[in-house]
């Protein structure tokens, strides 16, 4: 199998390469966060930091930025890696296929911009042609001065296809980590080391699940991003979510609502929320959510709970507002760290 065959960012091609990343090797699961982190955490191109928040907001001046230099330097040191060298030990799964890509689309360019010219050449006047940004061109053409000779219009046309393929390629990262998020969690646990494994599924229509039904008619598909049965017969629906906006909040009650209905069995199940959101007014609203009268989710798991308590410095003296409610649910254990989760998935 081939990227060019599946597509780079295809689920054949996401497994493809979580199965070359962990090979015969087991995941412990307490380590399990370490793998997460090398396969999907990226490194912002802006700053070169460790991705924790929005990069528009991690930008130097912007509280984001400290947090996200506390970040890196943390995970350096748990990575056994100099801080300058911690962007190299992420990111593994997109840095495997981004070059591939780039090379893919900038001879896809290559050809496209070949047949533009044959029809540009019908017209009497010169005419604009695709990709020649001229705002680009002028950032980059001093840059490729050999002394005083200027650089051929080929080589600058080369470069700015591949400058616009790399930013296509960037932008199709979302993809890779939407899904590719459900794919690792799924590869860890079905190499966890642990007595007895749970049987798992990604993106399975929930009628396909044990116990419920399809959705009533009318109603759309409904996809679980993960579930899990356990070796004690516990049904848990995931939902994988790296980070979480309110549309997604509000998607994640729908879903739990339409769980709830399609549930035939009338017997509990478990849903939870896995997510490695850093903002505290996300995890701390997504953990107190209610429906009913109960709480949305029976389990908030974070992948990494101390890179919360670093980046919050949860462990200072004087916590106030949502810092603080947000180490009274860790204290608590309300909000779990991804190793305790993935230990109970074996009971």
């Amino acid at each position: 199998m081939t990227f060019s065959q599946t597509g780079a960012f295809s689920q054949p091609a996401r497994l493809d390469l979580i199965d070359r990343y962990f090979g015969d090797r087991l995941v412990t699961p307490q380590e399990a966060w370490k793998d997460v982190y090398r396969l999907l955490l990226w490194a912002d191109a802006t700053t070169g930091l460790a991705h924790c928040y929005e990069s528009d907001k991690a930008q130097p001046g912007r509280p984001w930025y400290a947090r996200s230099l506390a970040f890196h330097s943390w995970l350096a040191m748990h990575f056994d890696v100099k801080p300058v060298d911690l962007a190299d030990r992420l990111d593994w799964m997109f840095r495997q296929v981004i070059k591939r890509v780039a090379d893919e689309e900038t001879a896809k360019r290559e050809v496209l911009e070949e047949k533009a010219q044959a029809q540009i050449a019908e017209f009497p006047n010169p005419m604009p042609a695709p990709d020649d940004d001229p705002e680009l061109r002028d950032l980059i053409e001093p840059l490729l001065m050999d002394g005083s000779h200027a650089p051929s219009d080929s080589t600058v046309r080369y470069v700015l296809r591949r400058v616009r393929a790399h930013i296509t390629s960037e932008n199709k990262r979302k993809n890779l980590l939407g899904r590719g998020f459900e794919d690792v969690l799924a590869g860890v646990i079905q190499r966890l080391d642990i007595p007895a494994r749970p049987e798992i599924g990604t993106q399975t229509a929930i009628q396909n699940i044990e116990g419920f039904r399809p959705p009533r008619e009318g109603a759309k598909d409904e996809k679980v991003d993960l579930h899990a049965l356990t070796p004690g017969k516990r049904r848990v629906l995931v939902s994988a979510k790296w980070s979480v906006r309110a549309d997604r909040e509000k998607q994640m009650l729908f879903d739990f609502r339409t769980y709830v209905d399609c549930n035939v069995r009338l017997e509990p199940f478990e849903y939870v929320w896995v997510t490695n959101e850093f903002d505290p007014a996300r995890l701390v609203a997504n953990a107190t959510s209610t429906e009913g009268n109960q709480r949305l989710f029976d389990a908030v798991v974070h992948v990494c709970p101390p890179a919360l308590t670093v980046v919050h410095k949860l462990d200072g003296p004087e916590l106030s507002g949502t810092p603080k409610r947000l180490k009274e649910l860790l204290d608590e254990g309300r909000i779990v760290g991804l190793g305790d989760w993935l230990e109970g998935l074996g009971a």
